[in-house]
């Protein structure tokens, strides 16, 4: 009994060794069936023109006769809702939806079925690393995992709006618990991208190429891009990237014949397994992984570069009346500019220092520039140029945080001159401020301010509907098609107006508001009627912009002005292990033009011209 006592021990401790290491093996994901022979995609950029509906402004004299109706004010399919982290959510209405396909084969997602799934909201692309950062700098999610030579990382500015891979599902759902928010089940992640027809691809039937999503081979490397960067591939329900780009984790269990016995009615995947389902294909997968209806799992506890998740709302979270969203108190302004990446890591950066250097290594002289910078987040210089020659160089990351970086050029010599030309330096102007909808700028501290604690009454101002029995309502932004925080949009019979989530914002309602959600560490101000926390507003800016300190704003970094710096600097002699015989103008049986090498041809007496190659 003993010896089995230890047999037993021995191999549930070798079980687990597998598990935990399964997830640090180099693999590709791959479906849980043997594919058809990929379909090589359509590497094709020609984009339809879109025509974008004009602003509609609508003026009511607030009268009985001429008042809005909304009836029971229910979101329509695709109805957008800014949620607590800035992130948008779309309304799946409750229904019937198509599961699953049809396979002769014995295959994990057939048969194709229908489910009944009650209304429920889901995010309309991917978490972001600049939305994931803001939990980890909460102190409410945990790092993602870095693997080894894997160019991806939550913290790099001019990435923020990718979306955020090499978390777990623990991870995942710690950020959706975060917001106030869940992982998709299986059938809410299928039913949100296939639609209410049950289309094979988000966009329909048309097979898989690089204007509806990024795929392998769309990008050399192929690689994450932005969250909504391709609008001709949304579902009916207008979300975004549900194929390609990362895989997404849902909440199931996963079992490989779940789909031939589940529940018609809200399926929520097997009460226990081994693995978690996710969804969706990614920038690593060929044509033929691309399909709605295909299942792929893996340990819960295992991440992978091409992993990341989006989060979903049950609908009564967001339309029971006993609770109510509440908006951050304050929120840092933005640059009134286009939005657009930077190409480097703008600031703060000091002010580069640059020497010459020459030494031996293995009796054989090494030399040229060095270059010292400190203070930045990533490579900034650039333009660097030596007597009018281009440097290559060679990145060295310091302990103490700085770059240094060893240069040569060609025609580069001991004992020259050298002229220096770099841009790195940033100065950082005076922007235009603008505040998202439902916020004004407060001229003294340049924060964001939530506008109004209650609706206004009739006559409603431009900008408002005047609606039956809720008041002055928000209009909805037809260009950004968005709300204000904490609204969704809802159809009347002539444009789209916004409903608060929080009911006692209603000029009709006289109610306080109680059991207010605020974000995680965030606590309900009573007085303004909004969420605030010790350290607010957040430091970490939305999507691409960056925070400018100085003037306490997130800023287009394409505002910033380089500066581009000038110094000399010269290049010594190296040291010698002999002594080195005075040269002689002529060397005997050689002339100075017969050097091809600025060493040799210093070093013999003659003159090196620098940029022509050439010795005289």
């Amino acid at each position: 009994m003993q010896k089995n006592n230890k047999l037993l021990f021995f191999m549930g401790v070798l079980v687990t060794f597998f598990a935990v290491m399964a997830c640090n093996l180099p693999f590709k994901i791959v479906p849980n069936f043997t594919p058809t022979p990929p379909v090589e995609a359509t590497h094709t950029f020609i984009l339809p023109t879109i025509t974008q509906t004009p602003t509609q402004t609508v003026q009511i004299t607030p009268t009985l006769e001429n008042q809005e109706k909304l009836g029971d004010a229910i979101p329509a399919l695709g109805s957008v809702l800014t949620w607590i982290d800035f992130s948008n959510f779309v309304f799946v209405p409750s229904g019937e939806y198509t599961i699953g396909k049809d396979s002769a084969n014995q295959v994990d997602f057939s048969p194709r079925h229908s489910v009944s799934l009650n209304g429920f909201w889901i995010q309309q692309s991917e978490v972001t690393n600049q939305q994931y950062a803001q939990c980890i700098a909460d102190g409410k999610c945990s790092p993602p995992i870095q693997e080894p030579e894997v160019p991806y990382w939550y913290e790099y500015p001019y990435d923020g709006n990718h979306p955020v891979v090499g978390v777990t599902w623990f991870q995942a759902r710690e950020y959706c618990q975060y917001i106030q928010a869940r992982l998709p089940s299986e059938a809410e992640w299928e039913a949100a991208a296939r639609g209410p027809v049950g289309k094979i691809y988000p966009w329909g039937g048309d097979k898989p190429n690089c204007n509806y999503l990024n795929l392998k081979g769309c990008l050399d490397p192929s690689a994450p891009v932005d969250i909504l960067s391709y609008p001709f591939g949304a579902s009916d329900i207008y979300a975004f990237d549900m194929a390609g780009s990362v895989f997404e984790w849902v909440e199931d269990w996963y079992a490989k014949d779940y789909y031939a016995s589940s529940p018609s009615e809200n399926p929520t995947g097997p009460l226990d397994g081994r693995k978690r389902g996710y969804r969706g294909g990614s920038y690593t997968s060929s044509s033929d992984e691309i399909g709605s209806f295909m299942r792929f799992a893996i340990e819960p506890e295992c991440q992978a570069p091409d992993i990341g998740f989006r989060c979903a709302l049950n609908r009564d979270q967001v339309e029971n009346p006993t609770l109510s969203m509440g908006q951050p108190c304050q929120i840092l302004a933005m640059s009134d500019q286009d939005q657009a990446y930077p190409t480097s890591t703008p600031f703060p950066c000091s002010s580069a220092s640059t020497s010459g250097f020459c030494q031996l290594l293995g009796g054989k002289p090494s030399y040229g520039i060095e270059i010292l910078q400190y203070g930045c987040l990533d490579n900034t210089l650039h333009s660097m140029i030596a007597n009018l020659q281009p440097l290559t160089c060679s990145t060295t990351q310091l302990s103490n945080g700085g770059n240094k970086y060893q240069c040569t050029f060609p025609g580069m010599a001991q004992g020259i001159n050298v002229n220096l030309s770099y841009c790195h330096t940033i100065d950082v102007p005076n922007v235009q401020m603008t505040c998202p909808p439902g916020y004004q700028i407060d001229k003294k501290t340049n924060l964001c301010e939530v506008e109004n604690s209650k609706l206004p009454s009739s006559p409603c101002p431009q900008g408002y509907l005047d609606v039956a029995t809720y008041g002055c309502l928000p209009l909805l932004d037809t260009d950004n098609q968005t709300c204000p925080v904490g609204y969704y949009s809802v159809e009347s019979s002539t444009t789209s107006v916004c409903m608060p989530i929080n009911k006692c914002l209603l000029s009709t309602e006289t109610n306080a508001c109680k059991n207010t959600i605020c974000l995680a560490g965030q606590k309900f101000d009573t007085r303004k009627n909004c969420c605030i926390t010790a350290d607010s507003p957040k430091r970490i800016c939305p999507s691409d912009l960056i925070y400018n300190a100085d003037q306490n704003v997130c800023i287009d970094p394409n505002l910033i002005t380089e500066k581009c710096l000038l110094s000399n600097t010269n290049i010594p002699l190296c040291p010698t292990l002999t002594p080195t015989p005075t040269p002689t103008k002529e060397p005997q049986g050689k002339s100075c033009s017969d050097y091809t090498d600025g060493n040799e041809c210093i070093n013999n007496g003659c003159n090196w011209a620098v940029g022509f190659f050439y010795c005289y």
